[in-house]
């Protein structure tokens, strides 16, 4: 159960580094991409250490994560599509 917690802490580490990668870089698609799993594994010793297990180097959490920051940046863009439209209909 003590590994469920710590993958849970990963979920702020990931939206927190999609969002640092949309401000600071100037790449696209898997290169910014990989730019967030960088600053995700720079991050994660310290839940790994909490939960006593290497979780981020497995395959299978590495394709999890990489589903989850497409999620969250789909999620972003959408909502800054429907701000902009609700925008644009309110200055009619």
């Amino acid at each position: 159960m003590k590994w469920i917690l710590g993958a849970l802490k990963i979920f702020p580490l990931i939206i927190a580094a999609v969002n640092a990668v949309e401000r600071l870089s100037s790449k696209k698609g898997t290169d910014k991409q990989d730019e967030a799993i960088t600053l995700i594994g720079d991050l994660v010793p310290l839940i790994e250490a909490s939960i006593g297990r290497d979780i981020v180097n497995e395959a299978e959490v590495q394709s999890a994560i990489r589903k989850v920051i497409d999620a969250v940046v789909a999620l972003q863009n959408i909502v800054r599509d429907v701000v902009a439209r609700h925008a644009a209909m309110a200055g009619r």
